[in-house]
This record gives structure tokens, C-alpha cells and sequence, in this order.
């Protein structure tokens, strides 16, 4: 069935979900693919990106063979079914190979394996992890280098290495050499795989600062894997490219899962995806040799390919992009889909949902600005929470609130059930942290955020750890980081300091403060700003929305610099909006008001934030 409207959902939800899918674990949808698709392409391989790099193909039989193949290695290797085994690995095969076959035998942990390494096994202490898969230098330089310190901090961790030639280390397995050991027509210890079977363990609430581990069962993979490919409309035999890393719901389960449960081939563009500048460069070549049908990236990597020249190739495979992470910029949206002529399928998800909860369908009316309609079984409305945490009631159409989320495909929580309160409500609503109306038609606005977390590229920054930086310093009162408008990366971490009476101290020695005392490069702010008095609520906390308002205005004010020399004065004033939540209004002079906008819309069409030119 093509989904198109909203009624379109409701429809199909007439049948119980139960009747709908015929899925119930990931072994089920592994078995079901692997045997309806045995010479299918599962996964292409790319070790570089160039038409002489060699290429890689694993077909949906051997697939299947070396999933169980993983499980029973872990089984006999001593990892029980609700032991945790730890993933650091890069964008090949086997990273899918070991997560599946973790998840079939005993639980997954996929790890950001960019953290250091005492965040590392900080994580895998948490999610009491006792193996860990991990990946040789020759795969990705980076990885294992950690591993020793790991496996120090983790005393009798089960080490398996994926990649490299010759022996391996004293004491760690060769997991390619191994799962050849095994059997890859059964398992030897079959787990009892329901739907509310814990699956995995997914860390989110930030990249810097304690680790969230969301559970993953085995049921709502299964609905996931099904209703994140179902706006499309594609049969089997698409091929969708997967630049996404695998510690991360997009790229293990919208980008794997998914595809591989309704037939499609996965396109591995090189071990770091789109991190390798070389994808990025040869993106176009990518997709004409491989005809690829659907193209996805984070709204980053989407405004960077398409200022990469694509005259002379052939791209009539390509059926459509899919989006998420942060919100796609709605001039990007138009421009890809005015110069490349096909849909732009932006989504709205969370690793507490399993992926995707709401998309734009590709066979219906896409809205740019919109993350769509929500998907089958999962239910979406906007709410008036306190703060508390307390569902007051439903918010009027097209009115702001905190956007809940309720259904099978939603998290069951935490692992560390502390973790729960202020997320998961009442009656099972799970609270997203992120503010948003519901249009009549069903489709899901995105206006701002109730929580603090700052989205760079796709990727969570805890603010706490900025602000627990700075505050170490010895001018600084107080801190507070928020995120910084950025048309490239959506946003930036930036910082407000109020220095203590008598202090000194410049932005620049505030910012190498931040490099010398932040473990994660990437949560180092941009820029901190000394100001003279934090904005303060009622009962003394930090007012953290006039402060992101303060950030907003800067960042447009300083993309319409390149104005003054073309004779225009422009002055921008950022505030709150009933629609859009937040807005930036241009006065503009000094030309006419459709050479004004439309310059205006060239330099700011990237951000997130809508703006108006008066």
C-alpha cells in the first residue's frame, strides 16, 4: 500500500497490527529477506570512491549465512543471550554482520567510536557490556588504538577484531576467521526472540556528557523496519546509498535494517561514508555507477553535495533523497528538487522511536518546512506539558507544544530508569524534547526545542559539558551554551559567560580554555561571548530562550555582511513567532525589495530558521 495522506494511515490501521506485520524479531525479517532474495545484492562495498577502487558485494544469502554464523560465534565464545556485546566499527558489512547477530544471540551496544576512550567504556560499563567487536587500523586508524585502554578499564572483556591481516593480538579473536568456524544454517542456541525482547542498546542525550542507553526490542525494529521504507513506495531491487555511521539509528536501521527488509541493496560509500571528503567529491559518479534509486545524508552533507558539479553524469536511477537529523533547510529542499527533479523525503526520528516517526511520502504531498505525517501505528500530538512533567492537555491545531510521540515503535526507556523521568510520561507518551504544531492534514511542524540539547550535523552535544568547562575557569560566574544558527551544520555550540566581579578574561583564552578541558572536539564552542548579566526566570535559573534568541540574531546579522558592499543596509530582529516558533525579520534598504529578498534568501536560505525580508 502508497501512502499518500493521512487517511491513507488510518486506512491501513483498521487492521491490527498484529495481522499487519509478519515480522516479529530481527532473525524473522533476516530469514524472510535472506531466503526471498538469496541472489540479491544486500550490500556493495566501496573501498574507495573512484570507478578503479575495488568493490565489494555481499548477496542477501551470505548475508543471512554469516548473521547466524555472528550469533553462534558469540555463543560459544561465552556471551550469553542478555549479555551486552559493544560495536566500534565503521561503515563495512560486517558492522551489520556482528550487530545482527549480537542482537539474535545476546544484546547489541553500537558506540560512537569518535569519543575517547574513557567515554567508551564509560558507556560499555553502563550498558555492562562483557565483548566487544571492534575494528582494525587498516579499517579505520582511530578505533583500535582505544582498545587496549578499554580493555584495562574492562578487565576479562572478550575481544574479537574485525579487518587486518596476519595473527591477531594476544588475546583477541579474529571475528572473520572465526565466524568461518561456525555453522550458518542454524543456531546452536536458539534465544527466545519476542517482541519485547531487549534487542540493543542505543546511547543518546548527547555525544559529551553521561550517556542515555535507549532499549531497542526486537518488536519495534521490526515495525521500524517496515514503515520507514513504506512513504517510498519502492519495490525490491532499489539501491539506496548509506552514508550514515552505524552507531547512529539513521545509518543502522533507516539506512540498513530497513532497505534490507524490503530487498534493497545497501551502498557502503568507503568505511567513513560521508566523512570521507572523497565521497562527498564523487558523489555524482557514486550514484551513476552504482544506480542508485534513493540517496540519503544528514541536511549537511546534502547542501555540500549539491555544490558538487554533476554536469555529465547519468542520474536517472535516482527515484529520491531521504533527510533527517536536524531539520532540512526549505531552500535546499526547493533547490534540489527544482534542479535534480525528485522528491525530497524529509523525516523526523529519535533513537528513542527505533528511527523515523513521521515522514513526507514520496507518492503524496511533500510540505518543505514539514517532517511529514506520522507513520503507521505510532501516534503523534502536540501537548501542554509543565514542568513537572505533566501532560495538561492537547494543544489547538496549529498551535505549539511539545511534540509526544506513543505506540510499539516507541522505546520502552532506559536503561538507567532515572533517566525516564521528564521523558517517558504518562500513559506511555514519550516527550521528545522538541516543540511543534500539527497542521490539519496531519503534517508534523518542528518550531524549536524544550530541552537543551544542541544538534551539529545530525549529532547530539550535551551543553552541560561546555558549561561545567567554562565554569572551571577562574574569571567565570556562570556559563551557559546553547546552539549557534549555522547553514552548514544547522547549528553550532556557542557560549554565554557572565565573568565574576573584577575578572577579565578574552573570548579567545575562554575558547583554547574550552579545547584544553573538552575531551569531544566537536562540542568546543565557536565562539563565547562575555556578557554582562545572564538572563534569569523568576526563580533564579538561567532563561536559556533569550539566549538562543541573542545567538540567532548574531548568526543572521553576520551571514548578511556581504550586503553592505553591494549599497544594501539590512538589519535583522530574531523573536518568537505563534507559527514558526522562531523567525528572523529582515528590514532591508538601499535597493529594491526583490533584489533584497532575493539576495537575502541566497545568503540565509541554509538556516533552519525561517526568515521574512520587510
Amino acid at each position: 500500500m502508497r501512502i499518500r495522506t493521512q487517511a491513507d494511515i488510518a486506512e491501513l490501521e483498521k487492521l491490527p497490527l498484529s495481522e499487519r506485520i509478519r515480522h516479529k524479531n530481527v532473525l524473522d525479517i533476516l530469514r524472510d529477506s535472506g531466503r526471498k532474495h538469496a541472489d540479491r545484492i544486500a550490500f556493495r562495498f566501496l573501498s574507495g570512491t573512484t570507478p578503479n577502487d575495488p568493490v565489494r558485494d555481499v548477496s542477501y544469502a551470505e548475508m543471512l549465512k554469516q548473521v547466524i554464523q555472528a550469533a553462534n560465534l558469540f555463543h560459544t565464545s561465552g556471551v550469553g543471550p542478555d549479555d551486552t556485546v559493544t560495536l566500534l566499527l565503521p561503515g563495512v558489512p560486517e558492522t551489520f554482520i556482528a550487530l545482527w547477530g549480537a542482537e539474535i544471540a545476546a544484546v547489541a551496544n553500537p558506540v560512537n567510536y569518535f569519543l575517547n576512550a574513557g567515554q567508551i567504556a564509560g558507556i560499555m560499563k553502563e550498558a555492562g557490556a562483557t565483548a566487544l567487536v571492534a575494528a582494525d587500523p587498516s579499517l579505520f586508524a582511530d578505533i583500535w588504538p582505544k582498545v587496549e585502554e578499554i580493555r584495562a578499564a574492562l578487565p576479562g572483556l572478550k575481544v574479537f577484531r574485525v579487518g587486518g591481516k596476519g595473527a591477531a593480538p594476544t588475546g583477541v579473536v579474529d571475528f572473520e576467521a572465526a565466524l568461518e568456524q561456525q555453522p550458518g544454517d542454524r543456531l546452536l542456541a536458539p534465544k527466545t526472540l519476542t517482541g519485547d525482547t531487549l534487542a540493543a542498546l542505543f546511547h543518546t542525550g548527547g555525544t559529551t556528557g553521561l550517556p542515555k542507553l535507549a532499549r531497542h526490542t526486537h518488536g519495534a525494529l521490526a515495525l521500524a523496519a517496515w514503515t520507514n521504507m513504506l512513504m517510498f513506495g519502492l519495490e525490491p531491487g532499489a539501491v539506496q546509498i548509506n552514508p550514515l555511521p552505524q552507531f547512529h539509528v539513521g545509518g543502522s536501521i533507516v539506512g540498513g535494517l530497513a532497505p534490507i527488509a524490503n530487498g534493497w541493496t545497501v551502498l557502503l560509500p568507503t568505511a567513513l561514508g560521508a566523512r570521507n571528503p572523497n565521497v562527498v567529491r564523487d558523489w555524482w559518479s557514486i550514484v551513476e555507477r552504482n544506480k542508485v534509486t534513493v540517496a540519503g545524508a544528514v541536511p549537511t552533507s546534502l547542501a555540500a553535495i549539491m555544490n558538487v558539479p554533476r554536469e555529465g553524469h547519468d542520474l536517472s536511477s535516482l527515484k529520491a533523497f531521504v533527510s533527517g537529523g536536524s531539520t532540512v533547510p526549505v531552500e535546499l529542499i526547493r533547490r534540489i528538487e527544482g534542479e535534480l527533479g525528485v522528491p525530497v523525503v524529509e523525516g523526523y526520528g529519535m533513537t528513542e522511536v527505533h528511527g523515523y516517526s513521521t515522514m513526507n511520502p514520496m507518492r503524496g504531498e511533500r510540505r518543505p518546512g514539514s517532517v511529514g505525517l506520522r507513520l503507521p501505528y505510532t501516534e503523534v500530538r502536540i501537548a501542554d506539558v509543565g514542568a513537572d512533567g505533566a501532560i495538561r492537555g492537547d494543544c489547538p491545531l496549529g498551535t505549539i507544544g511539545h511534540v509526544l510521540m506513543r505506540g510499539p515503535q516507541v522505546t520502552p526507556g532506559y536503561l538507567d530508569k532515572r533517566h525516564d523521568k521528564g521523558a517517558v510520561l504518562a500513559d506511555g507518551w514519550l516527550d521528545s524534547g522538541d516543540l511543534g504544531r500539527l497542521d490539519k492534514d496531519g503534517y508534523l511542524w518542528l518550531t524549536g526545542r524544550s530541552k537543551d540539547l544542541i544538534i551539529r550535523g545530525g549529532h547530539n552535544i550535551d551543553p552541560i559539558i561546555i558549561e561545567e568547562a567554562l565554569v572551571r575557569h577562574p574569571a567565570v560566574e556562570t556559563a551557559a551554551a546553547v546552539g549557534l544558527p549555522d547553514a552548514y551544520a544547522g547549528e553550532l555550540p556557542m557560549a554565554f559567560v557572565q565573568l565574576k566581579a573584577g575578572a577579565q578574561a578574552a573570548p579567545d583564552e575562554l575558547r583554547e580554555f574550552c579545547r584544553q578541558e573538552i575531551p569531544e572536539r566537536a562540542a568546543v564552542p565557536v565562539e563565547v561571548v562575555p556578557i554582562p548579566q545572564m538572563p534569569l526566570t523568576g526563580v533564579g535559573k538561567i532563561f536559556k530562550p533569550a539566549l538562543r534568541i541573542d545567538a540567532a540574531q548574531r548568526a543572521f546579522q553576520a551571514a548578511l555582511t556581504p550586503l553592505k558592499a553591494e549599497g544594501i543596509t539590512a538589519e535583522v530582529i530574531v523573536r518568537n513567532d505563534p507559527t514558526h516558533g522562531t523567525l528572523a525579520v529582515v528590514h532591508a534598504s538601499g535597493a529594491p525589495r526583490e533584489t533584497a529578498a532575493k539576495r537575502c534568501a541566497e545568503l540565509l536560505g541554509g538556516f533552519q530558521i525561517r526568515h521574512v525580508v520587510e
